[in-house]
């Protein structure tokens, strides 16, 4: 997958529980890749999450309905959709 690509890497330093530390080895020695790797590649899924996240929102419309839906249940719509006033 990185073979015809080029990225532009910089290096960090994180201070991680040490637990996590020794998570973060095992899973990269079990997986075959580098710490560095493991980390790129949670960051990439959390960023793929928040982009989807995005593209779910409400239009303003629907979020003012929402406290107009009977479900039938004791429930609140807009924690349902995640509408935060």
């Amino acid at each position: 997958m990185y073979d015809s690509i080029t990225f532009m890497t910089q290096k960090i330093t994180l201070l991680l529980k040490e637990d996590n530390v020794k998570f973060a080895k095992k899973m990269a020695k079990k997986k075959g890749q580098s710490v560095s790797k493991i980390f790129d590649d949670y960051l990439d899924l959390l960023k793929r999450i928040d982009e989807q996240s995005s593209k779910e929102q409400l239009h303003p419309w629907v979020k003012e309905f929402g406290g107009m839906v009977n479900t039938g249940k004791n429930e609140d719509i807009k924690s349902i959709y995640n509408i935060n006033e």
